[in-house]
């Protein structure tokens, strides 16, 4: 069963002058990756210029900021400009922003699930997951928390311990000190990483084991066999390659890593519902007969979203069922970017569809069927097949599913760019969304009972 997403709220800071189309691409990047974590649903975008007390050189007077980032947002259904802090005599520290904006959301929140007190005066459970505040930034904002006297420690923490920050790297931004803070400096950024609260999303098949961390920070994937070698790139971690060898000792998987440092490894073992992660670097002399390490550990514990099952067993979502389509949003620009001819594009649109999709475990068959023509599509989640477009654009491709949360998504290689789709289920409604080039086309079904 795919747990529920809760509810995000992404907010950008900054001066906006003017808000460009780079700003409010940010906003579409964020929201895709969290989706994909399967963890969340994000539910708006806020956009919160800073007041005239910012006092940067050039700076344009909030009041035409404000009016420019709302002509720029007005086609938007999600994202909206805020004018609280603008609205500020002084400059308003990042944080104190982020605490207006979560305790305003907390409070929309109480209002709209109705909560109240039990007999005894303590609040009762609330019906829905509690929404969240991240902050939006680019590589250039983490960049910042190396600045002397511009930030405070206990401030760094809350904003990305307590709540998150979702960066999305701009290519070329140079460093710069965007949003001053007149406070003292952090020491290392890497005090970021360990604020992170990580997910890991691990599918086990047999011997082939793919291990994906995730967070609001970076995301690391892991695809290995048991017992085989391979080189590993630590890219976005110490960005270090080193030959690594995972093997079974009892229930626990074992890693060796080889590489500039010594003794480096980990042990990942499950525990009731926990899992257990021990990470060490391991100095030469302190490895035991047989290659096994007794490490200087550091260990971490995640709690299973799942029941208990055995790994090979434990899917993140079910999309077995019969699905109707209800929406079907600009599914002729996605027939145009595939070269489908006029004619068949009008019938194309006007058709009803039903997607009957037949799931054990990872092996999947999806047949669209409508009054037209029907489209049968069998795969298994990450094994690499070839697929004939018949009957759509007639292409030969190359295809590759694979779970990205509870989400299934599709890379198609071929002819065209960017070509894909992907399957994600709230509630009673299967969403298809479907990519070629820079078009995205987003097709809603509404399970049959």
């Amino acid at each position: 069963m795919a747990t529920r997403r809760i509810p995000l709220v992404l907010l950008a800071c900054g001066s906006f002058n003017p808000i460009t189309n780079q700003h409010m691409r940010l906003f579409e990047l964020a929201r895709d990756h969290m989706h994909s974590t399967g963890q969340y649903q994000v539910v708006g975008g806020i956009v919160s210029p800073v007041s005239d007390g910012y006092g940067k050189q050039g700076l344009v007077l909030a009041q035409h900021r404000i009016a420019m980032a709302k002509l720029a947002l007005q086609s938007s259904d999600w994202v909206t400009v805020d004018e609280w802090e603008s609205q500020q005599a002084d400059w308003t520290e990042t944080v104190v922003t982020m605490r207006y904006h979560c305790g305003r959301i907390l409070k929309e929140y109480e209002r709209n699930t109705g909560e109240h007190k039990d007999s005894s005066g303590n609040p009762s459970p609330l019906s829905s997951p509690c929404p969240q505040l991240k902050l939006l930034c680019g590589a250039d904002f983490l960049d910042t928390f190396q600045v002397p006297d511009l930030w405070l420690d206990d401030h760094v923490e809350e904003v990305a311990g307590h709540f998150g920050l979702i960066c999305v790297s701009r290519g070329g931004a140079s460093s710069r000190a965007s949003r001053g803070r007149g406070q003292t400096p952090l020491s290392r950024p890497q005090k970021i990483a360990t604020l992170l609260k990580p997910d890991k999303d691990i599918s086990h098949v047999g011997d082939h084991i793919v291990i994906k961390t995730l967070s609001t920070f970076k995301n690391y994937n892991m695809d290995f066999h048991v017992g085989k070698e391979f080189e590993e790139d630590l890219s976005g971690v110490d960005d270090r390659k080193c030959m690594t060898t995972i093997s079974w000792d009892g229930d626990k998987l074992v890693c060796v890593q080889k590489g500039e440092i010594e003794g480096r490894g980990w042990t990942h073992w499950v525990d009731g519902d926990e899992l257990h992660l021990l990470s060490a670097l391991i100095p030469p002399d302190c490895i035991k007969a047989g290659g096994h390490p007794a490490p200087f550990p550091s260990i971490h514990c995640l709690k299973s979203t799942h029941t208990s099952a055995s790994p090979a067993a434990i899917m993140p979502a079910d999309f077995s069922g019969k699905w109707i389509l209800e929406n079907n949003d600009i599914f002729e620009e996605y027939l145009k970017v595939l070269d489908i001819d006029f004619a068949t594009r009008k019938i194309a649109i006007s058709l009803s569809q039903t997607k009957v999709i037949s799931q054990d475990e990872d092996k999947f068959t999806v047949k669209t069927l409508s009054t037209f023509r029907n489209y049968e599509l069998s795969f298994t989640v990450g094994v690499e097949f070839d697929e004939h477009t018949k009957g759509l654009d007639n292409r030969n491709i190359k295809c590759l599913v694979t779970w990205e949360g509870d989400k299934l998504v599709c890379t198609q290689k071929g002819e065209k760019d960017n070509r894909g789709w992907k399957h994600w289920i709230e509630g009673d409604k299967l969403f298809l969304e479907l990519t070629c080039e820079d078009v995205v086309c987003v097709q809603v079904f509404k399970r049959k009972t």
